[in-house]
């Protein structure tokens, strides 16, 4: 598929790729490929946080000076991505992934939300797949396998306006069947989507069943280490509305198959 860097547009403009792992222990490794354009100014940035069941948190970060990307492939200095291939390198926290999609990709909603000029774009362009490969910090190394993901987020809605008020997002992946799901108030609207063992469907049906839930990530999202906002935080805070961020792992059933899930709630001031 076409990995291509999306066009940035005044004022503001965002793209992020999201990856996952889920491991059947309850390991979970999460990557972000980012860009963001706020007037003239172009930041880019590779996050990777590695969670293990008893185990403190390990996470890296780098900026970037590139971001761009073609047919099957996206190169964002720190991190690449080519074809079933994900590998990153940052101070605190490593890898080498394959990550091979068992369904072709999929945009349950297209636009997610229009707002007159601006849009806001959801793509869930692996929806599920068999991941494997190693993971390398500082003095340590883990083997990986699990369920992988992988979505991407375009939007050039400002966030300093009062539309985006709160958003739920989930997966499942449970031997044979896996799900996604997002929920988003807005302008007003209850917008949802949802995808589910290769076809659309309403969220309501891909939610399954959560249960034995684990904290991974609470607080400001302008607060996250991995961003490295340093004295601009508050800037970010105020323009961005605040928005808060709680992140879990659990286990779940779907369709009757047991399996491992993530899912988030964030909501703006």
């Amino acid at each position: 598929m076409d990995l291509s860097v999306g066009q940035a547009r005044w004022p503001f403009t965002l793209e992020k790729r999201y990856v996952d792992v889920l491991a059947p222990d309850g390991t979970v490794l999460l990557v972000y490929l980012g860009w963001l354009s706020l007037g003239g100014l172009r930041l880019r940035r590779v996050t990777a946080d590695l969670f293990q069941p008893g185990a403190v948190a390990r996470r890296g970060s780098a900026v970037t000076g590139r971001a761009r990307g073609g047919e099957g492939w996206a190169d964002f200095g720190a991190a690449r991505i080519d074809g079933e291939n994900l590998s990153f390198e940052t101070i605190g926290l490593s890898a080498r992934l394959t990550i091979r999609p068992r369904h072709p990709p999929s945009s349950p909603r297209v636009p997610l939300l229009s707002l007159g000029p601006h849009r806001v774009e959801w793509t869930v362009e692996v929806p599920d797949a068999d991941a494997e490969g190693e993971v390398r910090w500082p003095g340590g190394s883990l083997r990986l396998a699990g369920r992988g993901y992988r979505d991407r987020v375009w939007m050039d809605l400002p966030p300093w306006r009062p539309v985006l008020h709160e958003l739920e997002w989930g997966r499942i992946a449970a031997a044979g069947h896996a799900s996604t799901w997002l929920r988003l108030d807005a302008a007003g609207q209850r917008i949802s989507a949802g995808w589910i063992d290769g076809r659309s469907a309403p969220a309501e049906a891909c939610q399954g069943s959560l249960r034995d839930q684990r904290l991974l990530v609470q607080g400001r999202i302008a607060d996250l280490e991995g961003l490295g906002l340093g004295l601009l935080r508050p800037v970010v805070r105020r323009l961005a509305r605040d928005p808060h961020q709680v992140k879990w792992a659990c286990t779940a059933e779907l369709l009757g198959a047991p399996g491992v899930a993530i899912h988030e709630l964030v909501r703006w001031r």
